[in-house]
C-alpha cells in the first residue's frame, strides 16, 4: 500500500464519523457537502469490510466461542443493520451524489473520473446491499439512504432487491472507463478501473448463483451472462480490504486475539480438515498452546457457558497468524470463490465446460492463497471424500467451499443455507432448541422507528425469527 492510501486511513477521522441510531441519520446524502470523496472512500471500505464477519464464522460452526457461548447458541436473535446505513452506505451515497450533482462533480473529480468514482461506489454498494438482505431479508432499499428526506423508508422485497443488484452490477461495469482515472482512497484495488469492472462480474455471478433455488431461470441467465465477461483470472484479481502492521490500521482480529480468547477453531472443522488430510489446517489454526504435542484441537462448538468455560485455553487451537495477523487482509471475493460458482454452473448445465477441472482449480486456487505447497495441494486432491463426483456435485461444491471460504464467514454461512451442505449440526446446546439460524430479527428499534414498514415486511417474509429463511433459501 502506498503513502497515498495510508494518508487517506489516517485523515479520514477529521472528516467523517457515523452513529449507530437511525433516528441520528442526521446527513443527507442528497444535499453533498465538502468532503474530499477519496477520504469517503477509504472510510466506506474501512467499516464496511469487518461488518458482521465473527456472526458468520460462528453460524458456519468454522469457530467456536470459549466463554461466552449466546451467538453459537442461537440465544441472541435480533441485530441492528443501522451501521450500515450511517457508515459505509451513507459515505458511498454521497460519493455518487458529489460526482453526479453540477455544482460539486468538477471538485469531485479531483479524486478521479466522476464515472469510475460512482462505479465503484456502486459496486461497493451492491456487495453491501447483498449481505444486509442475505442476513434480514427484507430491508430498506429502494427509499433507503435518502438522509432526513425520508427517515421511514419502505422494506423491499428480497427478490426485488436481487433484481436491482444485478442491474447495478451490469451498469457499473458498463460505466468503467479504464482510460480515465481511478480512484483515489481504494485500498481494496488501489484504483485499478480493471480490477474494479472484473469484481463487478465475478460478484455478478455470486448475486446469481444465490438465486438458484428459486429463480433458476433467472440464476441461469445471470450466471451465464456474467461469466461470458472479464472476470478473476488468478487470486491477483482477489478482493481484498489491505490492513497495515501501524496499530491504528491494522486488522481488528489482531487487535483482538492479543488480549482476548474469546473466539477459537471449532471441532467441527478441525475434525471435518482430519477426515481429508486437508494441508491447509494448520494454516488456518495454530497449535494447542500446551507444549505437549504438536497437534491441533478444535473448541467444542455450541456448547453451555458451564462446558465452554471448564476448557483452557491451552487444550485448543486458535485462528493461525495467517487469518489474525496484523496485515491478514480482509477477504471480500476470491478467484477460488468464483471457480466453485462456475463449476457448479457447469453441472447445472447452465454453462460449457469441465465441471472436474473447474472444481479441482477452485481448490488449487484456494490452497494456493492460503500459502500451501503445491505438492500437498495435489495430493489433497485425490482424497478419497475430495475427488469429485458429478453425481453430489452439490455436497462436493458446497464442502469444499465451506472450506475455502474460511475467513469470509457471512458468505460461508449464506451458501450453507442455500446448498445445504456441508452437513452441520445445530449447537448442542441451542437455546429452546432451536435450528442453525436461517436469519437475524429485527431489533425493537427499528419496529419503534419504522413501524408500518417493518411491520409489512414480517407480514410478506414470516414471522420475525432466526428460523424464518429468506427468499432465495425457500
Amino acid at each position: 500500500m502506498n503513502m497515498k492510501h495510508i494518508k487517506y486511513i489516517l485523515v479520514l477521522f477529521l472528516f467523517v464519523g457515523c452513529t449507530g441510531d437511525f433516528e441520528e441519520l442526521n446527513t443527507n446524502p442528497n444535499d453533498p457537502v465538502s468532503v474530499p470523496t477519496a477520504y469517503l472512500m477509504t472510510s466506506a471500505q474501512r467499516s464496511a469490510i469487518y461488518s458482521f464477519n465473527t456472526t458468520g464464522m460462528l453460524y458456519a460452526q468454522h469457530w467456536a466461542e470459549t466463554q461466552y457461548t449466546s451467538t453459537s447458541t442461537y440465544e441472541t436473535e435480533e441485530a441492528s443493520f443501522n451501521g450500515y446505513y450511517t457508515g459505509a452506505l451513507a459515505d458511498l451515497q454521497t460519493i455518487i451524489n458529489l460526482n453526479t450533482n453540477e455544482a460539486t462533480k468538477g471538485a469531485a473529480a479531483a479524486s478521479g473520473s466522476n464515472d469510475n468514482q460512482i462505479a465503484v461506489a456502486r459496486i461497493i454498494k451492491v456487495w453491501l446491499f447483498q449481505e444486509i438482505t442475505d442476513i434480514w431479508g427484507e430491508i430498506p432499499y429502494s427509499e433507503a439512504l435518502a438522509g432526513v428526506d425520508n427517515i421511514t423508508p419502505a422494506y423491499d422485497t428480497q427478490e426485488s432487491i436481487y433484481t436491482s443488484l444485478v442491474n447495478e452490477l451490469e451498469e457499473a461495469a458498463a460505466q468503467i472507463d479504464v482510460n480515465a482515472a481511478g480512484m483515489e482512497g481504494d485500498i481494496i484495488y488501489g484504483g485499478d478501473m480493471a480490477k474494479w469492472r472484473k469484481f463487478a462480474n465475478s460478484l455478478r455471478v455470486r448475486v446469481g448463483m444465490r438465486m438458484s433455488e428459486v429463480a433458476p431461470a433467472v440464476a441461469e441467465s445471470v450466471v451465464s451472462s456474467a461469466l461470458g465477461a472479464d472476470v478473476f483470472a488468478d487470486n491477483s484479481d482477489n478482493a481484498l480490504y489491505a490492513y497495515l502492521s501501524d496499530a491504528a490500521n491494522d486488522n481488528p482480529y489482531y487487535q483482538h486475539f492479543l488480549t482476548r480468547t474469546d473466539y477459537a477453531v471449532s471441532d467441527v472443522l478441525v475434525d471435518f480438515m482430519k477426515q481429508r488430510n486437508d494441508p491447509r489446517l494448520p494454516v488456518y489454526a495454530n497449535t494447542t498452546g500446551d507444549n505437549t504435542t504438536d497437534e491441533i484441537v478444535g473448541m467444542p462448538y455450541g456448547v453451555s457457558e458451564a462446558i465452554a468455560g471448564s476448557v483452557t485455553n491451552a487444550s485448543i487451537s486458535f485462528p493461525g497468524d495467517f487469518v489474525r495477523s496484523a496485515t491478514s487482509a480482509g477477504v471480500i471475493m476470491t478467484h477460488s470463490e468464483l471457480l466453485f460458482l462456475q463449476a457448479e454452473a457447469i453441472a447445472r448445465g447452465w454453462v460449457a465446460g469441465d465441471a472436474a477441472a473447474t472444481y479441482n482449480e477452485a481448490i488449487l486456487s484456494s490452497m494456493e492463497y492460503f500459502g500451501v505447497d503445491a505438492a500437498d495441494a495435489a495430493a489433497y486432491l485425490t482424497e478419497a471424500a475430495v475427488v469429485y463426483d458429478a453425481a453430489n456435485y452439490r455436497q462436493l461444491i458446497g464442502e469444499q467451499k465451506w472450506l475455502a471460504l474460511y475467513t469470509n464467514g457471512m458468505e460461508s454461512w449464506s451458501e450453507w443455507r442455500r446448498l445445504d451442505y456441508p452437513t452441520l449440526m445445530p449447537a448442542p446446546n441451542a437455546q429452546e432448541g432451536r435450528e442453525i439460524p436461517r436469519r437475524r430479527a429485527y431489533t425493537s428499534r427499528e419496529y419503534n422507528l419504522n413501524e408500518a414498514n417493518i411491520n409489512a415486511a414480517v407480514d410478506r417474509q414470516g414471522a420475525d425469527v432466526m428460523s424464518t429463511r429468506v427468499w432465495w433459501d425457500n
